[in-house]
């Protein structure tokens, strides 16, 4: 994938000068936000995301939160599209590069070795995605449905 690049638009709070800049790389994010003297560059790689989460006003430009780390990245001034692609291209990256997927893909290339999961472990891993937003209450519950029925 080639990097993606979403500028915030210049006449929203914040950006009038030096718009702030976010792109999507294959392995990583790189937010920039731009200031006068100085500005902040920060790049993450999708392992560390803990959740994005995306304000859409009726009116006016979006804003887009990353956490990482506990620490809240906020990017203001996209359009509700560009917000909606990033949050749903960096959840699908999150997903791809989480442990538990890696471990779900190592029980299917085991053959007939047994590989014990713990249902209260998935549980609690899929109760801290929606805690963080990585997934939607649907998707909670359609996945919990899944591991008890198991």
């Amino acid at each position: 994938m080639a990097t993606k690049v979403y500028v915030a638009s210049r006449i929203s709070e914040g950006n009038r000068l030096f718009p702030a800049e976010i792109h999507i790389e294959d392995t990583e994010i790189m937010l920039k936000f731009p200031g006068f003297f100085s500005g902040k560059s920060r790049h993450i790689v999708y392992q560390q995301i803990e959740g994005v989460n995306i304000d859409t006003p009726m009116i006016g430009y979006s804003t887009i939160t990353f956490v990482v780390g506990g620490e809240k990245l906020v990017g203001h001034g996209f359009t509700e599209d560009d917000v909606t692609e990033i949050k749903q291209i960096c959840t699908e990256k999150i997903r791809l590069t989480n442990p538990a997927n890696s471990l779900a893909n190592a029980i299917s290339s085991t053959g007939n070795k047994t590989v014990q999961i713990s249902v209260a472990d998935e549980l609690r891993k899929l109760k801290d995605l929606l805690d963080i937003g990585v997934i939607n209450q649907q998707e909670f519950e359609k996945q919990k449905s899944k591991l008890l029925n198991s």
